[in-house]
């Protein structure tokens, strides 16, 4: 034994017991080099105990052992020299072939960290494949796999940070390119996913894709330039909550959003710009959701039917919006900014709706049914821009202006609004984009529409 004076205490260390704490620490803690320590991806993950770190040197990986790399629910990380662009992950289009398998664990702490993961052929996830994990997937890209898209979880939630996700296929209209679901399972609680600061773009079909028992956090994201839908989210049975905030949804082929089935969709502080769609091009609300959109500019972007900006057409759920921007929109039919066919409630306060048409007219927001709230808001020829349909709408109309906002820059996307604007200023200031819009001193704040995103 060895005895250490300290400050007039004397601790007593048995050395076997400190050495074997030690030696522990250092088991749990090794670096396994592929290819140096193992041949392949996979040999490296087997020979790894809980707590290692597997570190894969620069190159193209093919063949058995890496592709269709399975972590065996083992908590360990995979990581990569020098990042996804210098560490690629190549399926070579082998039929039923996918990056990365994750199974059988609800633990966070399986990551995979810096990978190309290309050429994938699996129908359930080319790039990753999760089914009852949780894994954290950061700085991959994601690309050119065909036909089941980049990353599938099943049963399961993710955090996905720093990707991007492009160039991918999914041969079906309701899965994406992240497509994220859980189901009720015994006594399985619903899985939680986070999408962090990724780019999904360019993927033939829907971006991203959520349904079933599973909450959805998409924050600081690109979506755009897919053929389908940039963002889907159903629940179908059980009420849950999604948010998307400080993203930008834009240039989609099917729609900026849609949400349906028993959804609460939070949108804050985003841009839905230039997409288009048959009904609602910016965003599309169905059946017994709820949308609640707060501090967004939904611009350009167009329906071939109803509902440029925004369509909502909720049986028992309510809509929501504030202190957002809706112009430049166009619908085919009715509402170039908002089609709003609700039985239950619809509000929209504090907001700018202006410059938005349809069938050729004027036409800012579509009424029918339930109880329409307006107020508070610039509205692009007040009552007359303005159409109801059904004589049974509830109709409050009040505090409202209509008056050309003055728009710094309409026509290059620079909706903050100038100086002597009269729909200067809202409740709370909020720094987005980095830029403030602050309502002259004395000026009653009715309007927020100071987003500018790039």
């Amino acid at each position: 034994m060895e005895v250490i004076m300290t400050n007039n205490r004397v601790f007593i260390i048995p050395m076997m017991i400190l050495c074997l704490l030690l030696s522990r620490l250092q088991s749990y803690a090794a670096v396994i080099d592929v290819p140096a320590d193992q041949p392949t991806i996979q040999s490296g993950i087997d020979a790894a105990k809980e707590g290692d770190t597997v570190l894969v040197d620069d190159g193209i990986y093919t063949g058995e052992g890496n592709v269709n790399i399975n972590f065996k629910g083992k908590q360990i990380t995979l990581k990569s020299q020098n990042g996804a662009k210098k560490t690629i992950i190549d399926c070579e289009k082998k039929p039923e072939t996918r990056g990365f398998i994750f199974q059988n664990t609800g633990s966070t702490k399986m990551v995979l960290d810096g990978f190309t993961i290309k050429n994938g052929t699996h129908e359930f996830g080319g790039g990753v494949y999760c089914n009852f994990a949780s894994p954290q997937i950061k700085n991959c890209i994601i690309t050119e796999n065909n036909p089941g898209g980049g990353i599938y979880c099943d049963n399961s939630g993710a955090f996905i940070e720093g990707c991007t996700i492009t160039n991918n296929t999914v041969n079906t209209s309701y899965e994406g390119s992240i497509y994220l679901t859980g189901e009720w399972i015994g006594q399985l609680s619903r899985a939680e996913a986070k999408i962090v600061n990724c780019t999904i773009s360019d993927n033939t079909g829907n971006g991203i894709v959520s349904t079933g028992y599973i909450n959805v956090e998409i924050n600081d994201c690109t979506v755009s330039k897919n053929s389908g839908t940039g963002i889907v989210s159903t629940a179908s049975y059980s009420a849950r909550v999604n948010l998307l905030t400080n993203s930008v949804i834009e240039q989609n082929s099917n729609g900026g959003v849609k949400v349906s089935e028993n959804t609460v969709l939070k949108i804050a502080e985003s841009v839905i710009k230039s997409n288009t769609g048959s009904i609602g091009g910016g965003i599309h609300c169905s059946r017994t959701s709820t949308i609640d959109i707060s501090e967004c500019i939904i611009a350009d972007n167009e329906a071939t039917n109803q509902g440029g900006g925004i369509y909502v057409h909720a049986m028992l759920g309510n809509a929501n919006i504030s202190h957002t921007t809706i112009t430049g929109n166009s619908a085919g039919l009715y509402g170039g900014g908002i089609y709003a066919s609700v039985s239950s409630d619809f509000t929209l306060s504090n907001s700018i709706v202006w410059g938005n048409s349809s069938d050729g007219t004027h036409d800012e927001v579509f009424v029918s049914g339930g109880k329409i709230v307006i107020q508070s808001s610039n509205i692009g020829g007040g009552l007359e821009g303005l159409r109801r349909q059904a004589d049974g709408v509830k109709l409050i109309y009040e505090d409202n202006i209509d008056t050309d906002p003055l728009f710094v820059n309409a026509d290059n996307g620079d909706y903050r609004l100038k100086l002597n604007s009269p729909a200067s200023g809202m409740g709370p200031q909020t720094n987005v984009g980095g830029a403030l819009n602050v309502a002259p001193v004395g000026k009653r704040l009715i309007m927020w529409a100071d987003i500018k995103r790039k």
